[in-house]
């Protein structure tokens, strides 16, 4: 039998299991082959912007995070920092700005890159466009979307900690996009807004519900699959030996040798002593918990909150929990999503994913006194977003200490990325692009100048580690006057080459707003973020 045929035999048998197995079948077909791993693409998006004092973010030399990026230390030397780009938003009909210096209309632009198709309500801004994610996985030959050969069983996941916003709008809410729906002319019914998924046992259900992988269990079954897998491999190259001439055996030893060390790495895998199934590259995570929401019902309040239209009427996590505050419910939803979405990636199950900490008009409460910063008025608990808009010196340092827990809680997760082996041996970020985004540069006044922007990449993914890219030279303005930085699409253009992407403009030149002047969405991709060689 050929290997094509007993390849189908074999998936044909799975019933299924198959839709798991089949790309860990992909993974060893590419390792046997001596290709590389997959690419992966990972936003994560963290609320509100930066300290105003940007020297808490942005370091002055590369070997000396300040204290909002601290927590990043261990994986700085994979990390690009860049200093200098704006968020330029645009709009057409009843939004013409497209939510210029807002949270709305900053999280819309800053997915999307393009005008908005009008405006909802208050503040709900309509994304005109695909989100950067989908760009990349419809364009993309090797993130697994269903424009190619060999697509990924999810395409990709869409997962937050928290959704709740003012007014229950979309727009702060939602990172991904698909393309408006043709043919509707009602802004709010013509965009295709990708909802993040906020329950992790929904996720769990849904990505590994029902497949082979029992944790922790049946390993003796999956070794025995996965080394039939492998002996289907074998015979075929036995059978392959007695055609091809003599000139072509070398290569064919090369790939017996490589089946070789594939055999040696399932059986370490799936075949150690006691059973389990760790230390190795795709393994199903325990089944989280079904997390109860701490918050029903309409919120709001908190220092300088007198606007009556600042409320929110949808349930979510928060950090801080009355009466068990040990108990930090928002931190792990966010880390167990994020975590399944490790999983995912290591099982080839998706290759592009999006993270939402919490909307840009968020309503995760956190305690009054936050790890050392007592907010004024001197309050047992408050929303996050909420009492953001003052510069008084006691919000922005309790401010402060939040934006170092999302660092914070990001970094563990990627340390785990940095230390965490994929299918060809090198470690997972050495093949994951992930970037490190916000809506606003800083919270008070939604300034869009100089956004906190960080990319992450390991070997694989040519990003630039433990840079800081200083944008000179731009047509927009800084914070201290005058000009020289550049659109945050640029950071996109310049990323797309990375998976095979032509991309060389993404939304207007000619209709766009940095504040209240007037400027383009794109000029080119922003060197120094992306090694040419």
């Amino acid at each position: 039998m050929s290997y094509k045929a007993a390849r189908r035999s074999f998936l044909q048998g799975l019933g299924g299991s198959a839709a798991l197995l089949a790309p860990l079948l992909r993974s060893i077909e590419a390792r046997a082959a001596g290709l590389a791993a997959p690419l992966r693409f990972l936003v994560i998006q963290h609320p509100l912007g930066c300290n105003p004092n940007q020297s808490l973010w942005t370091p002055k030399t590369t070997s000396n995070l300040p204290f909002e990026t601290a927590p990043f230390a261990q994986v700085q030397r994979y990390m690009s920092m860049i200093n200098g780009v704006n968020m330029v938003t645009a709009g057409t009909g009843n939004d013409p700005n497209g939510g210029a210096n807002t949270h709305e209309g900053g999280m819309v632009a800053l997915m999307t890159g393009v005008p908005t198709i009008g405006i909802a309500g208050q503040a709900d801004h309509c994304a005109g466009g695909p989100s950067i994610d989908q760009i990349f996985l419809q364009q993309a030959p090797g993130l697994g979307g269903t424009n190619f050969p060999n697509p990924t069983p999810f395409g990709s996941l869409q997962l937050a900690a928290d959704t709740r916003s003012d007014r229950n709008e979309i727009a702060p809410s939602t990172l991904s996009y698909l393309a408006p729906k043709r043919g509707v002319s009602q802004p709010d019914q013509a965009r295709n807004p990708l909802a993040p998924a906020t329950q992790p046992l929904d996720t769990f259900n849904r990505i590994f519900g029902g497949a082979a992988m029992a944790a922790g269990t049946n390993t003796a079954q999956l070794l025995a699959q996965r080394q039939s897998v492998v002996s289907y491999l074998t015979n075929d190259l036995k059978r392959m030996r007695s055609l091809v001439p003599s000139s072509e055996k070398d290569r064919l030893s090369a790939h017996a040798d490589a089946i070789t060390q594939l055999e040696s790495s399932i059986q370490q895998m799936y075949g150690g002593a006691d059973g389990g199934l760790g230390g190795g590259a795709c393994v199903k995570p325990a089944m989280p918990p079904n997390y109860a929401f701490t918050s029903n019902g309409t919120q709001h309040g908190g220092v300088d909150c007198t606007n009556a239209a600042q409320t929110t009427s949808g349930s979510g996590y928060d950090y801080y929990v009355p009466n068990d505050p040990s108990s930090h419910p928002f931190l792990d939803v966010g880390s167990t999503q994020l975590r399944l979405i490790k999983a995912a990636f290591l099982c080839d199950l998706v290759r592009v994913a999006t993270f939402l900490w919490t909307a840009g008009t968020n309503w995760v409460v956190f305690p009054g006194t936050f790890q050392g910063a007592t907010i004024r008025g001197n309050l047992q608990s408050t929303p996050h977003h909420p009492p953001s808009h003052t510069t008084d010196s006691q919000v922005q340092a309790w401010l402060s200490q939040v934006n170092n827990f999302f660092s914070a809680s990001t970094a563990t997760v990627l340390q785990e990325f940095a230390t965490t082996p994929d299918i060809d041996g090198n470690m997972l970020i050495d093949n994951t692009v992930i970037v490190y985004v916000t809506e606003v540069a800083r919270a008070y006044d939604h300034d869009q100048r100089n956004l906190p922007v960080i990319v992450f990449g390991g070997k694989n993914t040519k990003v630039n580690g433990g840079t800081v890219v200083n944008v000179t030279g731009g047509p927009l303005p800084t914070p201290s006057g005058g000009t020289g930085n550049r659109p945050m699409n640029d950071v996109w253009l310049a990323l797309a080459p990375i998976f095979g992407v032509t991309m060389t403009s993404l939304g207007t030149q000619s209709n766009g707003y940095s504040g209240s002047q007037r400027a383009p969405q794109y000029t080119g991709p922003l060197p120094g973020i992306v090694s040419s060689t």
